[in-house]
């Protein structure tokens, strides 16, 4: 069946319908991107008169340029799917996520979020009101709150006013004939919704800034404690019309005695009957909000390195200050990272009850003995109960930031939303190591099992499979906890080995997480080589040097050579220790570098399947799933890893920005990328996505200047040569973008899938075909199927049409179909 269009817009299905009309999520043909279509619905009005109300109205509010609030696109009239007549459409950005009306039916939302979404509701008012615009119908159905934590206000300007000529007085009701109509007795809104109206409004049926100030404080209401202060839905309207006129809002703190009495005062005086009793202004609504959160410190642990202390000060001061695009983005991604870590809480009950914290052991010997052992032997612990199947375990890396040696452990467990917590402290003697630790349940507040371990050597990494044997030990008498384990003690290394390894896994996290650091790579490198020629029967050393092989292929800083090392390397850490996740789960990209894709795949099922609880386990799923073009699926595993380990946050941000840029929702894209540089802002990978979002945008100039400024910092980062070139060649500058193509670049496209791509990119614009195709089949080879997006980049419009082109793309069709089968199974299987 044809689908139906209306000018490049392609219908893909309804998705809604309400009283201004009906709505449809479509494909903008001509740009590639999902859009939301709405057909206005025209009662009793002529085309015309639409043109001049509501298309006027929705063109006015396309002017409103602000994160929180859902960007209009265009607005036009096309000839009706009947063929009489013409209709009027409205097209919108498609915002993925979950409206607010679905999330307060699950129940009342925690603080951080309650805070969060009221902010940046207040934000998006703001913003509007700012250049004489309402909203008239705004309801928790009418707000967005995306997968990403970012709150998008809909139907800016497209609900209809309110005048007294165009509402329905209620004969029926019970004061009807004592009141007249302008008394404000029973009205019905033709196109405005009874529940979210402001007393005034039901005399005067004109909208305001005092108006969409009640509604927000209605919608707060609902999300503090489950419930709407005036409106039943099994009550008459004329019922709820007089409470919303006449009756008090119940106490928020009896129903929700948790929260805090601040903000129950912010939202009734946003619920005053008379408007000049509330807020003069959605921005002090904002401001008022603010303050609560510093005050509460809600992002202390959570958003380390940032805070919302760092915006823009409250009171007097931010009168007289007006922020900068830069600011109001950075304001927005701070709260949606709130916003989306919270999302799922509710402050009645901690929804991941399996759930543990490791906290990094605290050193109470001199600082300089084993700097790095704290925070290894809480690594080293929370990867072995990683293999317990019914327990989430947060790394302690989340914490690196965090003065944790200031803050009470059950503090932080509760802040983290979990249900354990083990924490500890160790001393170095003349003889050994003596360690005590405790495991913590959070929600009783108590001390559920702790023990000590005196180690007569001086072997580090034996005292941590002591310490993890004892745990799990502990943990399998917890009921619904108990999983197999097996008792486990690692080859003994001697202490200046050990403190090699350690050193040589602080210095490859580094390179992986912040700094993309090829003086890091070599010298974690050095390390891993020293360690396994110490001692060659150690697991963990031959797959810690597999996976800095492997970067050097993934970050363009080598080529093939890296590939087979790092297979060895893997080869031989899994002759050791057959189970060991790291290794299983970077012998992945092995698979994929040989062709082997199905097994790479059943791989990837065999992890999720017996380490599902693994943060890395899902990112590498993320991953893989995203270069076989299965972006929604993706996108679920990169939220899984983020809830396992938000402190990898930055980079889980630039992949779902990658899956984004894809889908070319390029607005969801520039979030996820600002919230990323907030946390990290000099993270090379991060800087590289914000230069090609700038190049796709349009702005090749600033797009050539962010991606030299971080081959300026780091020279030999050689994977973000071809997006250099691809810039300078569509300025015309072809010798300049050919210096980028350089030996190193070439090997390491060899190597890796993605800069495969991105090589051949290049050369389908500068308009060499041989080798596009050439580095097209070689990514292909190497595991990158994207056929969804190898199908719409615009920077192959070139090859339309020629002929080893088309076919490449119809074999490529033919696998994505089948992947798109398989992957369904394997994670059904996954899921069962």
């Amino acid at each position: 069946m044809k689908r139906r269009v209306i000018e490049q817009y392609e219908f893909v299905r309804k998705i809604g319908a309400g009283g201004s009309g009906v709505v449809y999520l479509a494909n903008d043909t001509l740009l590639q991107r999902p859009v939301v279509l709405k057909l206005l619905k025209r009662g009793n009005l002529t085309v015309q008169q639409m043109r001049t109300t509501q298309l006027r109205e929705a063109r006015l509010a396309s002017a409103i340029d602000h994160p929180n609030v859902c960007a209009i696109y265009e607005v036009g009239v096309a000839p009706a799917d009947s063929g009489n007549g013409e209709e009027a459409y409205i097209v919108m950005q498609y915002i993925p996520g979950k409206s607010l009306d679905k999330v307060i039916g699950e129940g009342p939302a925690s603080l951080q979020l309650t805070l969060s979404a009221g902010i940046q509701i207040s934000d998006g008012l703001s913003a509007a009101h700012n250049l004489g615009i309402f909203h008239r119908d705004l309801k928790p159905a009418n707000v967005m709150l995306t997968d990403g934590g970012l709150i998008k206000i809909l139907d800016f300007g497209l609900a209809r006013r309110l005048t007294p000529d165009k509402a329905e007085f209620d004969p029926s009701g019970p004061d009807s004939k004592r009141n007249p109509p302008n008394a404000g007795a029973t009205y019905t809104a033709r196109g405005g919704t009874i529940a979210y109206m402001a007393p005034e409004q039901f005399v005067t049926g004109q909208s305001s800034v005092q108006s969409d100030i009640f509604a927000l404080g209605l919608i707060l209401y609902e999300l503090a404690t489950g419930r709407h202060p005036f409106h039943r839905p099994d009550a008459p309207d004329f019922q709820s019309i007089r409470a919303i006129q006449f009756a008090e809002p119940p106490s928020i703190r009896q129903i929700a005695p948790h929260l805090p009495v601040e903000l129950e005062s912010v939202i009734f005086r946003c619920l005053e009957k008379q408007p000049s009793a509330r807020f003069a202004s959605a921005a002090e609504v904002r401001e008022a909000l603010k303050t609560i959160m510093m005050a509460m410190q809600l992002d202390s642990v959570l958003l380390h390195g940032e805070s919302v202390s760092l915006l823009p000060s409250q009171g007097g001061q931010s009168r007289n200050h007006t922020e900068t695009p830069e600011e109001e983005k950075r304001t927005t991604g701070l709260l949606s990272m709130l916003a989306e870590r919270f999302r799922e809480s509710t402050p009645a009950e901690v929804s991941t009850q399996n759930t543990i914290v490791v906290l990094p052991f605290i050193n109470y010997g001199p600082a300089d003995v084993a700097p790095l052992y704290g925070y290894a032997l809480a690594d080293a612990i929370a990867a072995r109960l990683a293999r317990m199947p019914s327990l989430v375990v947060r790394p302690s890396s989340s914490l690196m930031n965090v003065a944790t040696q200031q803050l009470d452990p059950l503090s932080v467990g509760k802040k983290l939303l979990v249900h354990f917590v083990l924490a500890g402290n160790f001393l170095r003697s003349d003889k050994g190591f003596d360690l005590n630790w405790q495991l913590l349940d959070v929600p009783s507040q108590s001390v559920r099992a702790g023990g000590s371990i005196n180690v007569a050597s001086f072997d580090l990494v034996s005292v941590q499979s002591e310490i993890c044997n004892e745990v799990f030990s502990t943990l399998q008498g917890f009921g619904d906890l108990q999983g197999a384990h097996e008792n486990h003690r690692a080859t003994s290394l001697s202490e200046d080995v050990s403190e090699e390894y350690l050193q040589a896994r602080a210095v490859l996290s580094s390179f992986m997480t912040r700094t993309g650091s090829r003086d890091d790579l070599d010298r974690a490198r050095t390390l891993f080589e020293s360690v396994v020629k110490q001692d060659e029967r150690y697991a963990p050393g031959w797959s810690g040097l597999g996976i800095t092989h492997l970067q050097y292929a993934r970050h363009g800083l080598g080529g093939q050579m890296h590939v087979l090392e790092a297979r060895r390397a893997f080869d031989k850490a899994l002759s050791l220790d057959s189970g060991s996740v790291e290794a299983n789960l970077y012998r992945v990209y092995m698979l994929l570098s040989r062709g082997e894709k199905e097994s790479a795949r059943h791989g990837i099922e065999h992890l999720l399947q017996t380490a599902g609880n693994d943060w890395n386990v899902r990112l590498v799923a993320g991953i893989t799933l995203r270069i076989d073009g299965m972006y929604e699926e993706a996108l679920d595993q990169f939220n899984a890893s983020l809830r396992m380990n938000p402190s990898n946050a930055a980079m889980i941000y630039n992949h779902r920005a990658r899956v984004y840029q894809y889908q070319n929702q390029m607005e969801l894209a520039a979030d996820e990328i600002q919230k990323g540089l907030t946390l990290e802002p000099k993270q090379p990978l991060l800087r590289i996505s914000l230069g090609y979002q700038q190049m796709r945008t349009g702005d090749l100039p600033r797009a050539i200047e962010t991606l030299e400024s971080v081959i300026r910092n780091e020279s030999s980062l050689r994977i973000v040569f071809p997006t250099i070139a691809l810039c300078y060649v569509q300025l015309g500058e072809r010798e300049k973008a050919a210096s980028f193509i350089v030996d190193e670049t070439l090997s390491a496209a060899e190597a890796d899938s993605e800069m495969a791509y991105r090589l051949a990119t290049y050369f389908a614009v500068e308009g060499d075909e041989s080798e596009a195709l050439h580095w097209l089949r070689r990514a292909i080879y190497l595991g990158n199927e994207n056929y969804p997006w190898f199908s719409i980049n615009p920077a192959w419009r070139k090859l339309s049409g020629h002929a080893d082109f088309e076919r490449i793309l119809e074999d490529l069709k033919k696998s994505y179909r089948r992947n798109q089968k398989n992957w369904k199974r394997l994670l059904a299987q996954v899921r069962n």
